[in-house]
């Protein structure tokens, strides 16, 4: 195997293969790396049910578009980690399964990055290297999980695959994010009693005037603002809104709808002493700011209408999951829950994912470690 590239991918997601189906394209000589096997993370810490939160339209990688029927439709995990393979193989790819890249550096202006596979270490050299490893490629648990009492099984979101998984009794979910409402609602209709503590995060319409809402940002242009453009407005630098891929175009998530369903909406867990969890009393605030993100988007697709009469729109359709919690009659009053009492047997920490830059030279990395860039080219260590 020749060492020395022109190009060197390192992760085999969304990114990965779309920069290597362009190389490819212009026949530049280049590899791309994966620890694992392509699709291993969507299998491995995504529930069973799990559906993509962006239609396929929006999923669908360059040169293999969906069919114009299934374009509004959403992948399940599956035929996501399907169709990752399929595009392998079609366009012939050079993925190199299996190869862990365990170090990345800078030396003499030229690049070296250093892998292992099968207990073997190789170093690898070229121009120019892709560092597509994600944003979320590590599990965050808060230190509160320390202190959940050992007769209780705890599960990061990554970790939970079913209801069938779950021990009897009653289930905490901490964390209201995307991850948390889904997971929460799945088992609220598989006849669990669920408990969530909440966190302060938008929410957005699934669809809205006939379109899905990320249609919407699409034509908007908002999927097009620069890094530096997405640091100058918090508003879009926020958390991933509460959503769900779940039925054929998906469907509105919200606190409000949970609570429909029979999950308890508490504030932020505070503290743990012993058997007892204490939460903040913030559980009306976090609805009241979910409903106000929501009525922000649609308030900013009408206007975006009003300046570009052409464009074709539906009405706005009614959506009891989207509308406003007024009075807060969704939000619990519970700020102290004794486990044993209420038969908590579960834990979820629906508390997100983090990134792993370790791999790569510190002297490239800022003082968050992460790589230092600009627009995505590396600014320091050259």
């Amino acid at each position: 195997m020749d060492l020395a590239q022109e190009v060197i991918i390192i992760g085999t997601g969304q990114a990965g293969l779309s920069a290597s189906y362009f190389l490819q394209k212009e026949k530049v000589k280049h590899l791309v790396f994966e620890s694992n096997k392509i699709g291993f993370s969507w299998i491995s810490q995504r529930w069973d049910s799990f559906k993509m939160n962006t239609p396929n339209w929006m999923t669908s990688l360059p040169g293999a578009d969906i069919c114009e029927k299934q374009r509004e439709d959403f992948m399940s995990r599956d035929e996501f980690v399907s169709y990752l393979k399929k595009y392998v193989n079609t366009f012939q790819l050079p993925v190199q399964e299996g190869y862990k890249v365990v170090n990345f550096q800078i030396e003499n202006k030229k690049f070296v990055v250093t892998t292992t596979n099968n207990g073997q270490q190789v170093q690898w050299r070229a121009k120019a290297v892709i560092i597509a490893s994600g944003m979320m490629n590590k599990t965050k648990l808060p230190y509160l999980s320390l202190l959940i009492p050992q007769n209780i099984l705890q599960l990061h979101a990554s970790a939970y695959k079913n209801p069938e998984q779950l021990p009897q009794g009653n289930i905490l979910i901490v964390g209201g994010a995307q991850s948390g409402c889904q997971i929460a609602e799945e088992l609220a209709l598989a006849g669990k009693k669920v408990y969530m503590a909440s966190s302060k995060v938008p929410r957005a319409p699934r669809r809205y005037r006939g379109r899905d809402v990320m249609e919407w940002l699409n034509i908007m242009g908002v999927q097009d603002i620069t890094a530096a453009q997405l640091q100058q407005n918090p508003k879009l630098n926020a958390t991933q809104p509460q959503s769900s891929g779940m039925g054929q175009r998906g469907h509105t998530i919200s606190y409000q709808s949970l609570n429909r369903i029979g999950v308890k909406i508490l504030g932020s867990l505070k503290e743990i002493k012993g058997d007892c969890c204490y939460f903040e009393d913030n559980a009306k605030e976090h609805i009241h700011f979910a409903d106000q993100t929501s009525t922000y988007i649609k308030n900013s697709i009408d206007e975006f209408l009003k300046d570009h009469p052409e464009i074709i729109h539906a009405g706005a359709e009614p959506d009891d999951a989207d509308l406003p919690d007024k009075v807060s009659v969704s939000a619990s009053d519970i700020v102290k829950l004794l486990l044993p009492d209420e038969y908590i047997s579960t834990v979820i920490w629906a508390t997100g994912f983090g990134y792993d830059f370790s791999y790569i030279d510190s002297k490239v990395c800022d003082e968050m470690e992460k790589p230092k860039h600009f627009e995505g080219k590396i600014i320091s260590g050259l």
